[in-house]
């Protein structure tokens, strides 16, 4: 009897929605099932396929995966994209919109093909900033350079100013060494 194998699952997740990534190359047929649990209060997935695993070798196996998850989803959006690689899917959450502190229902340690995928993951409070491809930077306040008061680079006129070495005609003052106090000698071991 072959052994049947859980694939590495990653995920991320937004206020709205649920990114999981299954990540097995070639799935032949993969039989996936995403509905809500009612008596649980929660979303779950059952998937089922035969693949090849980065992690397993060059010989199909037979997959399985069934988690339920942290809140319910809406099953009327749900997105799957297949590839050559991967599964992906993204899940749409159930109102109210929020973060879920978990992926899955069931507290405590989370299993081992169960990551989160750091490529797509975004800080609930940098969530609004995520969606702002400016990140929030206004170009319309770069009217001026001189709005930074910076000063520029050295050597430019930025129409400021001059420092006291610049007013003589750009020759620099005398050199105010008379400021520094004597150095005295080191003492010497005998």
């Amino acid at each position: 009897m072959a052994t049947v194998l859980s694939p590495t699952v990653l995920w991320a997740q937004r206020a709205d929605r649920l990114l999981l990534t299954i990540d097995l190359q070639n799935c032949k047929d993969p039989q996936i099932s995403i509905s809500n649990d009612a008596a649980a209060k929660a979303g779950k997935l059952t998937f089922r396929g035969s693949a090849v695993s980065h992690a397993t070798g060059p010989e199909a196996h037979t997959y399985q995966l069934d988690l339920q998850f942290y809140g319910e989803i809406d099953e009327s959006d749900i997105k799957q994209h297949t590839t050559e690689r991967t599964i992906t899917l993204v899940i749409a959450k159930k109102p109210p919109h929020e973060h879920w502190p978990r992926l899955l229902k069931p507290a405590g340690k989370t299993a081992p093909n169960i990551k989160v995928d750091w490529d797509k993951w975004v800080d609930e409070d940098e969530e609004d900033e995520a969606q702002d491809p400016m990140g929030g930077f206004d170009l319309s306040a770069l009217q001026n350079f001189q709005n930074f008061g910076a000063g520029g680079m050295g050597g430019m006129d930025m129409g400021g100013e001059l420092s006291d070495d610049e007013e003589g005609g750009g020759e620099k003052a005398e050199d105010s060494d008379d400021d520094l106090p004597d150095l005295e000698p080191v003492p010497q071991s005998s």
